[in-house]
Parts: structure tokens; C-alpha cells; sequence
């Protein structure tokens, strides 16, 4: 026995999961109908037209799907991609270290060399991160990569440590800012910044070996 069209319709509007499409998606919806309408408009008669309705405007059908289709998409995107957005961001940094680690891929460009890794960065991002290689201090060069942390391209370096990385993910500050270690679920992780990149640095190792990796980075850059 089949389903009439209004039973199913009740059955949506009772069970179905609802959220509001966020302001700035239905500005955009109401934008393109006005200048749909206004495009189907014959010449000099903008004003005698009589007000519409919100279904009951003169859409094309191109029109009205492409409206339609970007309403049910902001409807269906599922809430958690909307949310942690006001976690720290140490946290996201965090998250990508460790599945750095689990997948084996601490580096995109595996070299010990600074001249090849950094280098390596050109037409991958819109800045040069520096790259220091502190081999004779005990943490060599491992290689480089790129993470995306909240919809940005990040410089990220691997140093290694008594069989421990640390990740250094850079990118451009104008501020001043001295280390400051925090522990984030069992990690430490240390920022800061030198007014031209910002600086966090992540690893399972101990407070006194990641602060003594600080001190060298900064020792490093400001021989530059």
C-alpha cells in the first residue's frame, strides 16, 4: 500500500530534522530573486508592478532551482561542521599532529636539508616560513609540510628528538608575543610570536626539551 503525497509530506514536516538558514543566505536567496524579477520586468514598469509573495514571484525555472537547491543545502549541512570554530587553536593543532604521527606522514618533502624544504614551500603558500636545521643541538630537520587549519594553508616543520617529533607550525604575526607553554591533552604545546610569524610548537616530549627547542629556534631566527 503506497504512501500518498501529503501523507509523506506530513511525515517529513513531523519528523525531519530543521535548522535555520543562517542571515547571510537568505539575503543571497532574496538578492537573486529580486534581480531575477527585475530582469523579467518589462521597461519602465518596476513600479506599477503589484508586491509578490515569497513563491509567487516570476522565476525562471533555472532561477528557482539554483535558489531552492542553496536553501536545502544550508538545511542539510549537518550541525558539527558549524561548531568548534570557538575552540582554542591549539587544539586544531594538536589534532593534526597526531594524525600526523598515526598515518605515518610527518613530512610532505623529506629532507634533513633546509635548502630543499624550504624551497619547497614556493607556489604552496603566500609567505616564506623560515627553516632552521638544529641537527648539532639535537633536533634535526625531518621535512615539511602543509596543514589547513581553519580554512588556511599553514607552513608546518618535523623536528626529531630521542625518537619524538615536534611539530612547528608557522605562519605571519605582526605581534610580539614570548613563549607561553600550555599542556593540551597530554602534549606540550608553546607559542609565540617574533612580529613578523607566529609560532607553535607540539610534541609528546617533556617541558624542559620542548622550551629548549624554543630557545634554539629563537636563538636561530634572530641571528637572521
Amino acid at each position: 500500500m503506497g504512501i500518498e503525497d501529503d501523507d509523506l509530506s506530513a511525515l517529513i514536516r513531523g519528523h525531519a530534522t530543521r535548522h535555520a538558514a543562517p542571515d547571510g543566505l537568505r539575503a543571497s536567496i532574496r538578492t537573486q530573486v529580486a534581480l531575477e524579477e527585475a530582469r523579467r520586468a518589462p521597461p519602465h514598469a518596476a513600479d506599477e508592478r503589484p508586491r509578490r509573495g515569497w513563491f509567487n514571484f516570476g522565476w525562471g525555472t533555472a532561477s528557482a532551482s539554483f535558489a531552492l537547491g542553496m536553501l536545502c543545502m544550508a538545511l542539510l549541512i549537518p550541525l558539527a561542521q558549524r561548531v568548534n570554530l570557538g575552540e582554542p587553536v591549539d587544539a586544531d593543532l594538536v589534532a593534526d599532529h597526531v594524525r600526523a604521527l598515526q598515518s605515518g606522514a610527518v613530512a610532505e618533502v623529506l629532507s634533513s636539508d633546509r635548502h630543499t624544504v624550504k624551497p619547497w614551500f614556493q607556489g604552496r603558500l603566500d609567505y616564506a616560513p623560515p627553516v632552521f636545521d638544529l641537527a648539532s643541538d639535537g633536533f634535526p630537520l625531518i621535512g615539511g609540510r602543509i596543514e589547513h587549519v581553519r580554512g588556511s594553508a599553514v607552513a608546518t616543520l618535523a623536528y626529531g628528538h630521542n625518537r619524538h617529533v615536534v611539530d612547528l607550525f608557522v605562519w605571519p604575526s605582526d605581534e610580539h608575543k614570548p613563549p607561553e607553554r600550555q599542556l593540551r591533552r597530554g602534549f606540550n604545546v608553546v607559542h609565540w610570536s617574533d612580529g613578523s610569524m607566529q609560532y607553535w610548537a607540539v610534541s609528546d616530549m617533556d617541558r624542559q626539551e620542548i622550551e629548549s627547542f624554543t630557545q634554539l629556534w629563537r636563538q636561530r631566527a634572530a641571528e637572521q
